[in-house]
């Protein structure tokens, strides 16, 4: 991959592909390619009849996806809203709107996504009830994400 001095070429980032049952993207981590620290751009494919991954809300990452190739719905909160080339969707931290993208038209879409790199992030996943934590720090010193259910409970429960 030739760099000009924090420069890259899109057609020079290498895809990457991955299908987890109905879910599967192929994507580039442009913004790692090109020298980003602390903002992220990727460019993300939807292959025909698949969801790009699981609504899901940030608490501490904002997200904006720009529609440049195809037609879609954007699953955003409860409502089903068709996209296409030209538009736009911003999704602010700590709203609590969970979104994905399903290309349903019968074609691949595509987008570019962009967002913060916040270590610190939480993402709720309100169709499965999980919560992801990122960068949790196990008893070495190590940083990971850790994924559970949500599930109601007193403030001291297991705690006494």
């Amino acid at each position: 991959m030739s760099q000009r001095q924090g420069v890259v070429n899109m057609r020079e980032v290498p895809e990457e592909t991955w299908q987890e049952g109905r879910f599967s993207r192929r994507e580039q981590d442009l913004g790692r390619a090109a020298g980003s620290a602390t903002l992220g751009l990727r460019r993300e494919v939807i292959p025909a009849g698949k969801q790009s991954f699981p609504r899901h809300a940030h608490i501490a990452e904002e997200e904006i996806f720009v529609v440049v190739g195809g037609r879609g719905t954007l699953l955003r909160g409860d409502q089903r809203v068709p996209v296409e080339a030209g538009d736009v969707a911003a999704f602010p931290a700590r709203t609590g709107v969970a979104h994905a993208f399903a290309a349903d038209s019968g074609e691949e879409l595509e987008f570019l996504s962009i967002g913060e790199r916040n270590d610190d992030d939480v993402v709720v996943y309100p169709d499965s009830g999980k919560l992801l934590v990122a960068s949790v720090a196990d008893e070495r010193g190590e940083r990971r994400d850790m994924v559970g259910r949500l599930q109601e409970a007193d403030y001291f429960d297991g705690e006494l």
